[in-house]
C-alpha cells in the first residue's frame, strides 16, 4: 500500500491522496492520514471531505512549509551531448553529492513532507548507484518520477528497481540525421517501454519540440497511439542551457501555423469524447502553453489515466497555487538540486546560476528552504508590468512566462517576459483551443481510444 506523503501548514495540509490528486486538507484530515500510514487505507473520497476551498497562507514571500516537487540531479555525467540540453550535461560536475549525501537529502525530503521526487541527471543511469538511490527513493511516502533518455536502461536495472516505477523517457525523432538528442530510435524506445511493462513499471515518452522536429513529433504521437503506449509529453525547447548557443533550434513566429497545426492533431488523437469525461485525464499542464489549473479542489473521479504515473496532479497543484497566490510556483512550491548540491527555485535558474539559496552539504535543506529564497520570494506576478499589455493575459489565459531567468534570456530584465514572440503566439493559441475543448466537454487521456488506434 502507498503511504501518503503531507506536510503540515498554517492552514491545515497538505498531501498527495491515493487516487494522485494532491489538496489542503482541514488539520482534521491528519489522524485519517496517519491511520492510512499505518497500514488501515482510507480511500480518498473519505479525506477528501476534509479538503480546503480558501485555505489560509500568508502572501508575503508565500511557500509551502516543504516544496510539494522536488528535482534531485544526480549527476551531470551523460553519454549524450544533446544541442538543447538546460543544464549542459557532459561531465561529472567538481565535488558530486556522494550516494550517501544523496540519500540522506531524499531522508530529509521524506521527513519534511515533499510530495513528488523527480530523479535525473545528466543522465541517471549513467551514475553507478543509480539503482541504489531509486530503490532509497520508493522506499519514502513520496512519489518518485525517473527522467532519463532510454539508452543505459537494462533489463538487470529494472528488475532491480521495485515494481510500480514511473519513467520518463526523453526522445525526439526516430531519424538519426536529424536527431538532437542522439542515438534513439522506434526499436529501441519499444524495447525500452516493454522491458519496462514486463518489469511493472509506468512509462511515458517526453518529446522537446523545437525547429528541426515538428514533423517528427507527430509521427511519435501516433507511434504511441499505435502500440498503445501513453501519451507523450509536449515540451517546447526554451532558450536556456545550450539551446542559447544554437538559436536555429528556437521556433520563430513563421512556424506557428505549422507547429500547432501539429500540435492540434497530436493532442486530438489522444481526446476521449464528452461523454468519457470522468475517465480522461486532465488537460496537458505539462506544456506553459496548456490550459489553466482549475481553481480550487476537485471532487473524486473515477480511476482515470492519469493515474498509471501516480503524482501527475501535483504539477496541477503547483499551477493551481500560484494562480491563487500571484506568485510563481518555483522557490515556492518547487525546488531544484544539482548535483553539487547547490538548491535553486527551479532548473531555469540553475542553468542560468540565478537565485542559487545554498548549499545542501553545507547546510540543512530545510534552513535553505525557509530562508534562502528572500530575493526570489520578493517577485510577484504584479511586477511583471509588461503583462498588463498582453494579449494573452488580456484575453485570461494562464501563461507559464512570468520567469526570472526566462525573462533574462530573452529580455535582459528579470522582471520582463518570459516567452519569446513565437510562444507568446502560441500560449494564445493553445488557450483558444483549450477552451473551446473545455466548452465541449472534451478530455485529454494518456491513453488513446480504442477508435484512434488503427
Amino acid at each position: 500500500m502507498q503511504k501518503i506523503p503531507f506536510q503540515v501548514n498554517e492552514g491545515g495540509l497538505v498531501a498527495l491522496l491515493p487516487n494522485g490528486h494532491v489538496e489542503f486538507l482541514a488539520a482534521s484530515a491528519e489522524p485519517l492520514i496517519h491511520r492510512h500510514n499505518g497500514g488501515s487505507p482510507v480511500p480518498a473520497e473519505e479525506l477528501m471531505t476534509h479538503a480546503l476551498s480558501d485555505p489560509l497562507v500568508t502572501l508575503d514571500r508565500f511557500h509551502l512549509p516543504a516544496p510539494a516537487i522536488a528535482f534531485v540531479e544526480t549527476t551531470n555525467l551523460c553519454n549524450l551531448r544533446c544541442r538543447h540540453c538546460y543544464a549542459d550535461s557532459a561531465l561529472k560536475r567538481p565535488d558530486e553529492m556522494s550516494t550517501p549525501m544523496i540519500t540522506s537529502l531524499l531522508d530529509d525530503f521524506a521527513d519534511a513532507g515533499v510530495l513528488q521526487v523527480f530523479l535525473t541527471g545528466g543522465e541517471i543511469f549513467s551514475h553507478r548507484d543509480a539503482v541504489e538511490i531509486i530503490r532509497h527513493a520508493r522506499s519514502k511516502p513520496f512519489s518518485t518520477q525517473i527522467f532519463t533518455n532510454g539508452l543505459l536502461v537494462t533489463e538487470e536495472k529494472l528488475a532491480a528497481i521495485p515494481p510500480g516505477q514511473s519513467f520518463f523517457i526523453s526522445f525526439d525523432t526516430a531519424d538519426p540525421e536529424r536527431t538532437v538528442r542522439g542515438r534513439m530510435d522506434f526499436p529501441k524506445l519499444k524495447r525500452a517501454f516493454e522491458a519496462m511493462r514486463a518489469h511493472g513499471h509506468v512509462f511515458r515518452t517526453a518529446i522537446s519540440v523545437h525547429r528541426h522536429n515538428i514533423q517528427d513529433a507527430e509521427e511519435i504521437f501516433d507511434w504511441c497511439a499505435r502500440n498503445g503506449y501513453p501519451r507523450p509529453q509536449w515540451l517546447e525547447t526554451h532558450p536556456v542551457g545550450r539551446a542559447l548557443l544554437h538559436p536555429d533550434m528556437l521556433l520563430r513566429p513563421g512556424d506557428l501555423d505549422e507547429v500547432f497545426a501539429v500540435y492540434r492533431r497530436c493532442m486530438d488523437r489522444y481526446s476521449g469524447e464528452p461523454e468519457d469525461a470522468s475517465e480522461g485525464a486532465s488537460e496537458d499542464v505539462s506544456v506553459p502553453a496548456g490550459p489553466p489549473a482549475p481553481d480550487g479542489p476537485r471532487a473524486p473521479a473515477a480511476r482515470r489515466a492519469a493515474d498509471e504515473i501516480r503524482g501527475v496532479d501535483t504539477i496541477q497543484f503547483c499551477q493551481r497555487l500560484e494562480r491563487a497566490v500571484g506568485q510563481e510556483k518555483c522557490g515556492r512550491s518547487v525546488v531544484y538540486v544539482n548535483s553539487r548540491g547547490d538548491v535553486y527555485p527551479c532548473s531555469n535558474c540553475m542553468s542560468g546560476q540565478l537565485h542559487r539559496a545554498g548549499n545542501v552539504t553545507r547546510q540543512p535543506f530545510a534552513e535553505i528552504w525557509e530562508n534562502g529564497f528572500d530575493a526570489f520570494r520578493d517577485i510577484r506576478f504584479e511586477d511583471h508590468t509588461v503583462c498588463g499589455t498582453c494579449p494573452v493575459a488580456r484575453e485570461d489565459i494562464w501563461c507559464q512566462f512570468r520567469c526570472p531567468p526566462l525573462a533574462r534570456n530573452i529580455t535582459g530584465d528579470e522582471k520582463g517576459c518570459g516567452a519569446t514572440e513565437y510562444l507568446q503566439e502560441f500560449t494564445l493559441r493553445a488557450g483558444r483551443y483549450w477552451r473551446e475543448r473545455r466548452e465541449r466537454g472534451v478530455t485529454l487521456t494518456l491513453t488513446p481510444r480504442p477508435a484512434a488506434t488503427p
